[in-house]
């Protein structure tokens, strides 16, 4: 894990031992962050599209330099170990999205920051990511976040359960369940 305080924030990946120089603006990655989640395009045109973070682009596109691209968008922190692949998780519908909360991720970062983010000439994504977590519990997005991602099942006051409930459909982000989804549901169930 890097020191955000003591080492230089990175402007590249590796893979096979080679680095290749990526785009580190946070622009760049809210963008990508669009691309994985994009329901338009196959896996295929994501791949192919996912080239455009190199600023000098492989000759082959391996799974390992995707790896790192997705490393380097998640900040390279070390991710949790796959769940039992013999027991699949129920899936959760989104907390966050990049482009429904923007006013409140501008909202906040003017608030608690001073950072205006439509004007900031350049904001290393890494840099951007540790403000973002940052941002204290009362902030809009990480109300929202919180409101979102509630269990209402751990609720025990029925008023407040039920105010919880419909702050979570006003918030809603938009979700469905697909086929494999279902099926990890109703085994998990049974």
């Amino acid at each position: 894990m890097r020191n955000l305080l003591c080492e230089p924030l990175p402007d590249a990946v590796t893979a096979a031992g080679q680095e290749y120089p990526v785009c580190t603006d946070f622009r760049d990655w809210i963008r990508f962050a669009g691309l994985l989640g994009s329901k338009e395009l196959t896996n295929t045109e994501k791949l192919q599209t996912a080239w455009l973070w190199f600023l000098e682009p492989p000759s082959v596109f391996s799974e390992e330099l995707l790896r790192a691209l997705i490393g380097f968008y998640r900040g390279a922190a070390p991710q949790p170990e796959e769940s039992d692949p013999e027991e699949p998780t129920i899936p959760r519908p989104p907390t966050f999205d990049w482009t429904v909360d923007a006013g409140y991720v501008l909202g906040d970062f003017r608030r608690f920051y001073g950072m205006d983010l439509l004007r900031i000439e350049y904001l290393h994504w890494w840099e951007f990511r540790a403000l973002f977590e940052a941002l204290p519990d009362d902030s809009c997005v990480m109300k929202r976040i919180a409101y979102r991602g509630a269990d209402l099942s751990q609720i025990k006051n029925e008023s407040e359960r039920r105010r919880v409930a419909r702050i979570q459909r006003m918030l809603a982000l938009p979700f469905t369940y697909d086929d494999e989804m279902i099926g990890a549901v109703l085994w998990e169930e049974s």
